[in-house]
């Protein structure tokens, strides 16, 4: 069996088998999906299109009082947000955050002022991406179904705690490298996830994602075709009780002859509860770890633990 195992949606043996890894390695890698070929293929296509573009034209797009929008190569290291004092990560991204939410609502979670940013270009962005948004939602809230009844729970269980989500979708861009790391530097740094589920759709090449085991050994991901790359992220990690794993993971930068000439992508989706959801351990669990808190305040705590 692999580490990361591979998970038919459409199998009744699903939530059993979700239980299995999600409580042992925190990952897991889906097929039966059902999302729509055409939906993955013209919002990945829009995304190498944008990052295709010049680097004075992207730039257009970079929002320095909120979380959205454009980020350089080179502007992120995410093993800080767990004390690690690293060299940048070797990516850039594009990011989205929910379109349902007001101004408020988003900033109950401390992101800045945040707010929406679509590029003008390449033609066909905004409708590739809200598509793939939409899509990536529906596969949430169906993994949500699957997740509950895992834990012996009725279906609906998690699904007011997302009816005004604050999920978001980060398009990454792995470009080939004209010099060689600088000590202890990744495509993307050691890190965990903060909100309830990931939903990644990893591309070809070397250099790919690694979660780290429970010997601590990294294990690489492989990509399947046709299929998601799912973990959990800290907050689900609390709403079970600690039955399910939120797992470190990074992104590995190959050898020095392939990193000169090879590029990467990727989409991940991550899925946020609502601003306001109460997280309360879940009732099968025997004695709670945990007092229930909300989404934006436990967010909150997250963060300013990580910038400290």
């Amino acid at each position: 069996m692999p580490a990361v195992p591979i998970i038919d949606l459409e199998s009744d043996a699903a939530p059993a088998s979700v239980d299995d890894a999600l409580g042992d390695i925190g990952f897991m890698t889906i097929v039966g999906h059902g999302v729509s070929p055409k939906v993955i293929d013209d919002a990945w296509q829009a995304a190498v299109d944008f990052f295709a573009l010049p680097d004075e034209v992207k730039r257009r797009w970079i929002d320095p009082a909120g979380p959205y929008g454009y980020s350089p190569f080179a502007a992120e290291a995410l093993a800080r947000s767990r004390g690690a004092d690293t060299p940048a990560d070797l990516k850039e991204s594009f990011n989205l955050g929910p379109f349902r939410l007001d101004a408020d609502e988003l900033a109950r979670l401390d992101l800045g002022e945040a707010r929406i940013v679509w590029p003008d270009r390449p033609e066909g962005f905004r409708e590739a991406w809200a598509a793939y948004f939409r899509a990536m939602e529906d596969l949430g809230e169906r993994l949500l179904r699957v997740m509950a009844a895992a834990l012996g729970l009725e279906e609906d269980h998690f699904l007011g705690g997302f009816d005004r989500h604050s999920c978001a979708l980060r398009a990454l861009h792995y470009p080939p490298l004209d010099r060689a790391p600088e000590p202890g530097q990744l495509r993307a740094g050691a890190h965990s996830d903060y909100g309830s589920l990931t939903i990644l759709r990893p591309g070809e090449g070397k250099g790919g994602l690694e979660v780290q085991a429970r010997d601590s050994e990294w294990v690489a991901v492989p990509v399947v075709d046709d299929a998601f790359v799912v973990n959990i992220g800290d907050v689900m990690e609390r709403w079970t009780n600690d039955r399910w794993r939120s797992t470190v993971h990074r992104v590995a930068v190959p050898p020095d002859e392939v990193a000169a000439v090879e590029e990467r992508y990727s989409i991940a989706f991550f899925q946020n509860p609502s601003p306001d959801a109460v997280i309360e351990v879940v009732p099968t669990a025997e004695t709670p770890r945990y007092e229930p808190v909300l989404f934006a305040d436990w967010l909150r705590r997250k963060v300013e633990a990580a910038n400290r």
